[in-house]
């Protein structure tokens, strides 16, 4: 694990992709094609066709600061690789949108019977309307999914905690009528509906396809080479046929430090900044020209990064024989820890007495003796 290269920004569209998708090459091989599919599809979204010259200049700018991103998650930056997880597996970003839209898509009507069914529930609504987004979703699968998150005790859910009390029909919580005993009107009635599932998709963490998840099982688990799971070691970068020449080339700028403050200037040197540009202090008093929070990524923290990801993710599938939505969340076996050679001489001086282990005291009684 070494730190960011040094590489000169690119100066074309073309080169800023090419050291996207190197970059995206060293990442680990179950989130390398989320990314490498981001990377393509943006790129080939703006090849084409006409784009506001100001938008194409804050997706330029957007690129680059992707590229420091994810030099810095492969020099060391745990963070930041933990938040290219996330959006990987989905529980982020534009895959969790993909895998809600999954999860909501209603099954086309396989009878008459449930095509008819499906349009009486759409003219619900005795005003007339245009169908809206709400009519598309499977709000059942929704609902059942949502009920067993909120039962479910997830660590530390990038999307805030969802509660029972939010995996509820909305349709419940509408009044029948309004303060002045009037029928409550149909229009803000559906209006307070829209809102409530919308408040309630983005508590949602969507499931991940069943393959996937019984990979990333295999990987908390720590059977990396039975998930596939390996991440490609850093090759080395080709040298300039110049040698040093533009290193000598480079002159002292003071003009920049007689015009501005140092801590500005020197931004790109500073310690928590050193991940995302690859520069060194090499006039550092101390000596320690390293950044600061950069750690080097073993087996063991690849686990245990994992194993926290899996348990914010779930497999479900319809069930066609009962209905429904059959879910799965993740769960982690409780292991008591073993005592280490080392620790065991802390218990060896420990006397043994067989006969508390035959006592069994039963509940105290609380409450005032009664005098006699």
């Amino acid at each position: 694990m070494s730190r960011p290269l040094q590489l000169p920004p690119p100066t074309t569209t073309l080169g800023l992709y090419r050291q996207l998708l190197r970059e995206s090459s060293y990442l680990p091989s179950l989130a390398r094609p989320h990314v490498d599919h981001q990377i393509k599809d943006r790129f080939r979204r703006y090849q084409k066709g006409h784009v506001d010259n100001d938008r194409l200049r804050k997706k330029l700018k957007d690129a680059h600061h992707e590229l420091r991103v994810l030099r810095a998650a492969n020099a060391g930056d745990m963070n930041r690789m933990q938040k290219i997880l996330l959006k990987a597996f989905g529980r982020t970003g534009s895959r969790r949108r993909d895998l809600f839209s999954n999860l909501v898509r209603r099954p086309p009507p396989a009878t008459t019977e449930e095509l008819e069914a499906q349009v009486s529930g759409t003219r619900a609504w005795s005003f007339d309307r245009d169908p809206d987004w709400l009519d598309g979703w499977d709000t059942e699968a929704l609902l059942a999914f949502a009920k067993v998150q909120a039962k479910t005790s997830l660590p530390s859910s990038p999307r805030g905690p969802l509660l029972p009390k939010h995996a509820v029909s909305p349709d419940k919580d509408i009044p029948k009528e309004n303060v002045y005993g009037n029928p409550f009107p149909e229009k803000v009635a559906r209006t307070k509906v829209r809102k409530l599932y919308a408040s309630l998709a983005d508590r949602v963490l969507p499931p991940l396809p069943e393959s996937e998840w019984d990979r990333l099982a295999l990987v908390a688990e720590g059977r990396f080479e039975e998930a596939g799971w390996y991440v490609p070691s850093r090759r080395s970068a080709t040298k300039s046929l110049a040698g040093d020449a533009d290193a000598q080339a480079g002159e002292w700028k003071w003009q920049l430090y007689a015009t501005r403050p140092v801590g500005l200037v020197d931004v790109a040197q500073n310690k928590k900044q050193r991940l995302l540009s690859g520069a060194l202090d090499e006039n550092t008093p101390h000596g320690n020209t390293q950044p600061v929070d950069r750690h080097i990524y073993t087996a063991k923290f690849w686990k245990r990064l994992v194993k926290s990801i899996w348990l914010l993710t779930a497999k479900g599938t319809r069930d066609p024989e009962r209905g429904g939505y059959r879910v799965t969340w993740a769960r982690a076996p409780f292991q008591a820890p073993i005592a280490t050679t080392s620790g065991m001489e802390f218990f060896e001086s420990l006397p043994v007495d067989a006969s508390l282990s035959n006592k069994t005291k039963g509940p105290k009684k609380r409450g005032r003796k009664s005098a006699r």
